[in-house]
């Protein structure tokens, strides 16, 4: 009896722990985020993208990332930061990696 008193206090507190970790977000989509983010979150990824070229250039699918990259900076440098968030994500997950986040 006392063996099966304890088992449940135990399961108790794992509950009362795993339920006070905070919840893990998805990343805000760019078409949600606000020109000063989208503008902020531009220069993460053009940095992230140039970091990752390094390594994947010469690649088949690093040309169509090229392509997206520079219509993105495009875009970012254009005025329109949101859209060019969008392709510049697209342009990181065309070479099989996970574009940063705010």
């Amino acid at each position: 009896m006392r063996k099966i008193t304890t088992i449940i206090a135990a399961m108790a507190l794992s509950g009362a722990a795993l339920n006070s970790l905070p919840a893990i977000a998805a990343p805000t989509p760019a078409s949600q985020l606000s020109t000063g983010d989208a503008q902020a979150l531009c220069k993460e990824l053009d940095n992230q993208f140039k970091f990752v070229i390094q390594f994947k250039d010469g690649l088949p699918y690093t040309q169509d990332a090229r392509k997206l990259h520079k219509s993105g900076m495009t875009e970012c440098d254009g005025g329109q930061p949101v859209q060019g968030v969008a392709d510049l994500q697209k342009s990181i997950r065309g070479m099989y990696v996970v574009p940063d986040t705010l």
